[in-house]
């Protein structure tokens, strides 16, 4: 119980990241070396790939950075199949996402929705409100499950909010790339 508790606090452990200039260019295909996942990233992006998580930022400075301020990061924590089509992945989320859903001022984007993203079962909640440093942040948190390779992978997206004209779109095309089992 303590090791999934972990896997769904690390992302939100990891919701920080600092500046960088762009998007990042045009996105490219990465695969783990540490994870059977894949997925789609900007080619000027930094990587943080190993035993614990993968971390993806718009800028190397961003991987261990205490909050977001003009960039974007992407935590992955991925494991054996946890739920595998279990019903109860939206208390989940929402347990995970609650401390920062009760702060004063964070505005629901998009209300937890079930979707599939590549063929695979996904559970995303979008918010809205301030970060550990009090920097308005767009938090989007999801969990995806592959029936067909027995992984789930745990997600925390996040963005600088008046940044979000640069860095939506990109964020939701990375999460929509994701597959497990590769």
């Amino acid at each position: 119980m303590k090791r999934l508790i972990l896997i769904f606090l690390i992302p939100l452990l990891v919701l920080a990241c600092g500046e960088a200039d762009d998007t990042g260019g045009e996105l490219v295909s990465y695969t783990s070396p540490n994870y059977p996942i894949s997925f789609m990233m900007p080619a000027a992006w930094a990587v943080s790939d190993n035993e614990d998580s993968i971390t993806i930022a718009s800028a190397e400075s961003l991987l261990l950075a205490n909050t977001v301020v003009d960039g974007a990061r992407i935590n992955m924590t991925v494991t054996l199949g946890a739920f595998m089509g279990n019903a109860n992945v939206t208390e989940v989320i929402e347990t995970a996402v609650g401390q920062f859903r009760a702060q004063e001022g964070v505005e629901v984007l998009q209300e937890v929705e079930t979707k599939l993203i590549n063929n695979q079962s996904a559970v995303e909640i979008v918010l809205r409100g301030p970060d550990t440093e009090g920097n308005e942040v767009i938090l989007r948190y999801l969990v995806v499950e592959s029936l067909g390779s027995n992984q789930t992978a745990v997600i925390a997206a996040v963005h600088d909010a008046s940044e979000n004209d640069r860095y939506g779109q990109v964020m939701a095309d990375i999460v929509n790339s994701i597959r497990l089992g590769e």
